[in-house]
């Protein structure tokens, strides 16, 4: 794969034709319009072009190029901003020479632990079926609410089932990781099975899965930068915007379990509390303070349902509770096993459970799973503080994980996502010797015209993003650190 030419005017035709029919470039979303289909429900589904189960990809060209976005709530919009800047970084590469005849493979990352489709992966090409692969990325938008997403699954696959020409010829590729979370220490045998269709004997430690990944290709994190008000509203907001839209009580409580699956299907939450007492559809409101306030699919309304019970703040009794949810009734035609997810929140702290259930097409009480069992207890209530809850989350937390397994200079700080392109052809150009920082910067004027006003800020967020990575280049490029003039 690899082979043609990338059209400029294609590509420009092909994205003023969405602008003018105001249509989105990711149309896929995992699900089946034809409900008629040979399978009536195509949900959770990677599309074909993003399917690496049981493959391996090849690039045959002599330059190889990697972008790994992460889709999750806190980065879903870099894959828009990569589409629209595709024909950008192609120019840059191809027509500035600064990377020719390099193919270009897309992976989408999200959280396995939490989301359907947290590893997607393209064929290397380097013609116009990139804006086809790209455009067909799910961008699924979940996230599991910990800190972490599969990063470390993107970069086994890519470690050990990919064939590249060059590297048989003893040379590098490049490979960009687009987040702003870490990286689970561990890639997971079962979820290498579940999601790549390969076997492996043992879980892997991440640390040596990234050594492999450096074996192949230079390797960079373009890291954009987020206030921590905005991490914490992107934080799982999937599960909190069902329960907001729909009405239910999301924040300020002691205890709260929220359930989300997607499909037409009527799942039912039951939750015991300490007092015997049952809170489901038919018992919604609790002696004890608790309540069923969101209940979905009655009727099959909706293809993101979602039931949620709480306790207010200051409310729920000490004792042990019970989490259980069973399958009321199929409203798909298929009635295939349902997935879902369950969040609990008790004293602040947040867990997830994720699991199937009817996979004998049970339904009712025959289908009844327990998620979990906890104790509440009042004494606790306020022990832990926000900042506990959300720490996996802070830039400092995020970049030490990054700097145990990546150069510190190959871990680019941005200040504004839409400089993602930008930034990863400045690597490229200082990387292969084709540019110096200040000779890259005045191109990128020539190439694009910026208000003066707006140019000194644009030139100061990209040498705040790849200036180490410059100085760092300097002897590479045959120039020691003596050279430099004084001051």
């Amino acid at each position: 794969m690899g082979g043609g030419q990338y059209s400029f005017d294609v590509a420009r035709e092909a994205r003023a034709t969405r602008a003018r029919r105001r249509q989105g470039a990711f149309d896929y979303s995992g699900y089946s319009a034809d409900a008629q289909a040979a399978e009536a429900r195509n949900q959770g589904k990677v599309h074909p072009l993003l399917d690496v189960r049981g493959q391996t990809r090849e690039c045959m060209n002599e330059q190889a190029v990697v972008v790994a976005l992460d889709v999750t709530r806190s980065r879903g919009d870099d894959a828009k901003v990569v589409y629209e800047k595709l024909p950008t970084l192609i120019g840059w590469l191809e027509l500035h020479g600064y990377l020719p005849d390099a193919a270009i493979s897309f992976a989408a990352v999200g959280d396995a632990n939490a989301d359907q489709a947290p590893v997607q992966i393209s064929q290397w090409e380097r013609d116009n079926r990139l804006d086809a692969a790209l455009s067909k990325v799910w961008l699924e938008e979940g996230g599991g609410g910990t800190g972490e997403e599969s990063y470390e699954l993107a970069a086994y696959f890519y470690a050990r089932h990919t064939r590249m020409q060059l590297t048989e010829q003893g040379r590098k590729g490049y490979f960009f990781f687009v987040g702003d979370e870490g990286f689970y220490p561990q890639v997971s045998r079962e979820q290498v099975k579940q999601y790549l269709g390969h076997d492996i004997p043992a879980d892997i430690p991440s640390a040596q899965i990234f050594k492999e990944l450096q074996e192949r290709f230079h390797v960079f994190l373009v890291l954009p930068k987020q206030s921590f008000e905005q991490r914490k509203a992107d934080i799982d907001a999937e599960i909190a915007q069902r329960v907001r839209a729909a009405g239910g009580q999301y924040d300020d409580v002691d205890v709260r379990v929220s359930l989300i699956w997607n499909t037409r299907d009527d799942l039912d939450l039951h939750v015991i509390a300490p007092s015997g007492e049952e809170i489901w559809f038919n018992q919604k409101v609790s002696q004890c303070g608790g309540a069923l306030d969101v209940d979905r699919n009655v009727r099959g309304e909706t293809l993101k349902p979602v039931e949620n019970v709480r306790w207010p703040k200051g409310i729920a009794p000490q004792g042990e509770y019970q989490v259980i949810v069973q399958n009321y009734g199929f409203h798909e035609k298929a009635q295939a096993p349902i997935d879902y997810r369950v969040e609990l929140e008790v004293n602040g702290q947040v867990q997830h459970f994720n699991n199937t259930i009817s996979l004998k097409r049970e339904v009712g009480g025959e289908s009844n799973q327990q998620v979990t069992r906890f104790r509440f207890d009042p004494a606790q209530r306020g022990a832990q503080a926000e900042s506990d809850v959300y720490a996996k989350y802070n830039d400092a937390v995020v970049r030490k994980q990054w700097s145990g397994v990546l150069p510190d200079e190959r871990i680019l700080l941005l200040d504004d996502p839409q400089d993602i392109i930008e930034v990863m052809v400045g690597v490229v150009g200082l990387m292969e010797q084709r540019t110096d920082l200040e000779s890259y910067l005045a191109a990128l004027d020539e190439n694009e015209a910026v208000a003066e006003d707006k140019r000194h800020e644009r030139h100061s967020k990209i040498s705040r993003a790849i200036g180490n990575l410059a100085l760092g280049a300097l002897p590479a490029a045959g120039f020691s650190l003596g050279d430099l003039p004084e001051g």
